[in-house]
């Protein structure tokens, strides 16, 4: 009795081995035929549903080419549990263009920072309309960095530098935060008493402007004012930052531009923030930069530039 219960249970265990790959070689047969592109739009529409997620990620990257007539699909594309299939969805809603917009936007908004990464990404290549630059300004301010880097390369599509205007080095204020108190304290207003603030050269390690930081690791804030020339505002202007050692957030005229924050590799690598809106030209601006090092030297070690850009064509 034991022996034929073992003997059936060997069996049906050679039959769901033995079905694994024929129901790897069906989903890959499904995704196939979407990808030889003669499919009707309703199978793919019907393929965002299917039961294998790689199908349905396959639907969703071709729908775009449909053009308008696959918004609706991209629609509920961008309501899928998977973040691949709405990622894939947005990223190539640019292939419809300005009628994809609407979609953009709501994918702008999406909970996972890949998706808002691929919505930026369908931007490049539209028109430079108002909404456009619009969105790739928000995305400009996303609380992720990897969103806030998809909005500077899209902006580097469709803009050229026009100028460069470097900051002085000298002359900043300068105020270690071991505590990380600084930014609950609002030490970004441009008001702040900076009666208690160390003056501090940048271009520089901090612990090489004074013996006092050699051996400081942590938080630590750079604030300091310049002027710009009068001009009539730039279709985009953007702060570029040599390198920072090694995290870094910024504050314009007590308003958040941006970040830079991928940890300790961050920090010889060149990054730009975009502060579009947020400068006075023919007047006085303030900025304020919090640090965060958690090895060795830290600070501003090489140059800060505005970059005035303006579009290509």
């Amino acid at each position: 009795m034991k022996l034929r219960v073992a003997l059936a249970v060997m069996a049906v265990m050679a039959v769901v081995v033995s079905a694994r790959p024929l129901l790897a070689q069906d989903a890959q047969a499904r995704r196939m035929a979407l990808l030889r592109g003669s499919c009707p739009l309703a199978t793919l529409e019907d393929a965002l549903d299917d039961p294998d997620v790689v199908v349905a990620r396959t639907a969703a990257r071709l729908l775009p080419a449909r053009g308008e007539r696959a918004l609706p699909a991209l629609r509920e594309a961008l309501r899928h549990d998977d973040a691949l299939v709405r990622r894939n969805a947005a990223m190539n809603l640019g292939e419809i263009g300005p009628a994809a917009l609407e979609l953009v936007r709501a994918a702008l908004k999406d909970r996972n920072e890949l998706v808002r990464q691929g919505a930026v990404f369908a931007l490049i290549g539209m028109p430079a309309t108002p909404e456009v630059t619009e969105l790739i300004e928000a995305a400009g301010r996303d609380e992720s960095g990897v969103v806030q880097r998809a909005a500077l390369l899209v902006t580097r599509a469709a803009y050229r530098t026009a100028e460069s205007i470097r900051l002085p080095a000298d002359g900043w204020r300068f105020r270690t935060d071991p505590e990380d108190v600084g930014r609950e304290e609002e030490w970004f207003a441009t008001d702040l008493d900076l009666s208690d603030w160390d003056t501090i050269a940048i271009e520089q390690f901090w612990g090489d402007a004074s013996e006092a930081y050699a051996d400081y690791t942590g938080y630590a804030w750079y604030r300091r004012t310049f002027e710009l020339p009068e001009r009539d505002a730039p279709a985009r202007a953007q702060l570029q930052f040599g390198a920072v050692d090694e995290s870094a957030w910024v504050w314009i005229n007590g308003e958040f531009a941006g970040e830079h924050d991928i940890g300790p590799t961050g920090w010889d690598r060149p990054f730009r923030i975009d502060v579009t809106g947020l400068l006075n030209w023919g007047g006085e601006n303030q900025i304020t930069v919090r640090v965060h090092n958690i090895a060795m030297a830290g600070g501003i070690w090489k140059p800060v530039s505005v970059i005035i850009l303006e579009p290509s064509d």
